[in-house]
């Protein structure tokens, strides 16, 4: 859940500077290539939200062997790790070296969302996890 709303957060507030940061005459938001990544970034995370709702019920409800219940969070974190760090990614190629700076709140996000997607188990440990019969 901390990596979906990280990684919504990082969208957010790149889909904010997209549209206020001019090149060319024009805010750079209008650039297609920048439309597709914040869309690929965004369509990463809505696929990871029902994923994260089926874990949340499973762990909720526990009605399940334990095996299913751990194979379900395993495939919400793996998905919304990897849609959060995309989306870290992609906000950093949007906001250039600006997003490296310590200065500017979008590093802290960016090293939130890469913290998050290796805690609690790598994505190669979860999809292991998933795959387990």
């Amino acid at each position: 859940a901390l990596s979906l709303g990280t990684g919504l957060a990082l969208v957010e507030r790149t889909a904010a500077y997209a549209g206020q940061r001019t090149q060319f005459g024009r805010p750079i938001g209008s650039f297609q290539a920048v439309k597709h990544r914040l869309a690929d970034a965004l369509i990463g995370l809505e696929f990871a939200r029902p994923l994260l709702y089926g874990a949340a019920v499973a762990l909720a409800s526990a009605s399940g062997p334990a095996g299913e219940v751990r194979a379900e969070v395993a495939a919400a974190k793996v998905a919304a790790g990897e849609a959060a760090y995309t989306a870290a990614r992609t906000a950093l190629q949007v906001h250039g070296a600006l997003g490296y700076t310590d200065e500017y709140d979008l590093s802290l996000w960016i090293r939130k969302a890469r913290a998050l997607r290796s805690a609690w188990g790598s994505p190669s440990i979860c999809r292991a996890r998933v795959l387990a019969p």
